[in-house]
């Protein structure tokens, strides 16, 4: 299934297909998120919120850190293995007769799973770009941007305000559309969309913060809320909360609070090991290694960093040595490795750097590639401490 690797469908053709098969994901309520960081913990955010009012609440998204079945769940619970086999066994014959890509079988597999568990709500996080993605075939009670940033350029454009116009194409005529891009040029893009589909935009805003004793401190509706979480998942946070708010919801504080002491997300701001300390996160393209720096600001300790090859690893790079020069590139098993040999720094394999992370007593920072962090996590697989480090804003906003 992982190596369909096929054209993507036209979305009418995937739209006509949906309504044959499973003609009841009309009755779905579902949002969709898009976005070059935060995507992830937006939906993860959404989720939570949606259970803590009650709601069974299925999750789309990839890709994945460790296995496959990640990229559907429903209340925080993966799709389980005998669940997921039998779905694509059932369906196998119509993928590969249409030749569905991977990320269309993965997401007609999750709108089959939510429908036979009767979820009340949905969250659809977009695959790539937006305009032609095919989460973007299906009908929404809300459609999201999170950040915009610079990424897979050579298919989305190469400037923030072609990203933004392909992102923006998820906007639907009468669906409201809530976003917390701050950049004036990129939201002059998006009220442009917005008028073209006649569909309301609404911003949502990074409140004002104050840090004391490792925690932030911050305003938000009924009263003030204490998060223990990188900075940076404020802004998602807010951004759900307000897309909630425009539904109908009424947030309530103690609702709001308990759901950030219950938030976590996996590869980001995860601590493997406390003593000596191993940080991984899928700080994965330029705006998430900068907001890596600017938040730890120092690092009195060993890289390990690695990189597809769509990404300006240069650059990264570069910024990365603002923390440290000790940095070392691993290969992994993915096609789209960057070719790491370019880049003028010492190489290891995965299984040098196991034994570097099993015997050393320096701190470790693992970050780049979420499919580095992904193997990373497999390679270290036992009881993890997955505890988030306070203030620290890795991906901003990620995934």
């Amino acid at each position: 299934m992982e190596k369909q690797k096929n054209r993507n469908m036209d979305l009418d053709a995937f739209r006509h297909l949906v309504d044959t098969y499973l003609p009841d994901h009309k009755k779905l309520k579902m949002i969709q998120v898009a976005g070059t960081n935060g995507k992830g913990s937006t939906c993860t955010w959404l989720s939570l919120l949606l259970q803590k009012l009650g709601f069974v609440t299925g999750v789309f998204t990839s890709p994945h850190l460790i296995c496959h079945n990640e990229r559907i769940s429903i209340d925080q619970a993966m799709i389980s293995d005998a669940d997921l086999e039998r779905l694509i066994d059932r369906y196998m014959p119509l993928f590969e007769e249409k030749a569905f890509t991977m990320f269309e079988m993965d997401l007609f597999l999750a709108l089959a799973y939510f429908l036979e568990r009767k979820v009340d709500y949905a969250i659809m996080e977009v695959g790539l770009g937006g305009r032609l993605d095919a989460t973007t075939a299906l009908d929404y009670q809300a459609t999201l941007l999170t950040h915009i940033g610079l990424e897979h350029t050579e298919i989305l454009g190469d400037t923030k305000e072609k990203i933004a116009w392909e992102k923006s194409g998820i906007f639907k005529p009468g669906t409201p559309a809530l976003t917390c891009e701050e950049d004036p040029d990129c939201q002059a893009v998006l009220e442009q969309r917005a008028r073209q589909v006649r569909c309301p935009l609404y911003y949502s805003y990074m409140p004002f913060y104050e840090e004391w004793e490792h925690k932030l401190f911050f305003e938000y509706r009924d009263g003030t809320l204490v998060f223990d979480h990188p900075a940076y998942q404020i802004k998602n946070f807010v951004l759900a909360c307000d897309t909630l708010y425009h539904l109908g919801f009424r947030l309530r504080y103690p609702m709001l609070q308990e759901t950030i002491d219950a938030f976590s997300f996996a590869g980001r701001c995860m601590v493997l090991r406390k003593d000596p300390l191993i940080l991984v996160d899928g700080a994965h393209n330029e705006d998430g290694i900068e907001a890596l720096v600017s938040s730890l600001k120092t690092w009195d300790g060993d890289i390990y960093f690695s990189v597809l090859k769509e990404k300006d690893a240069n650059l990264m790079i570069e910024t990365l040595k603002t923390l440290s020069d000790s940095i070392t590139l691993v290969n992994f098993e993915n096609d789209r490795l960057y070719p790491l040999e370019t880049l003028g720094y010492p190489i290891l394999s995965m299984d040098t750097l196991k034994e570097r992370l099993s015997s050393t007593r320096r701190p470790s920072l693992v970050c780049g590639s979420l499919y580095f962090v992904g193997e990373v996590m497999k390679l270290l697989a036992g009881p993890q401490d997955t505890h988030s480090v306070p203030g620290y804003e890795a991906g901003s906003p990620s995934r």
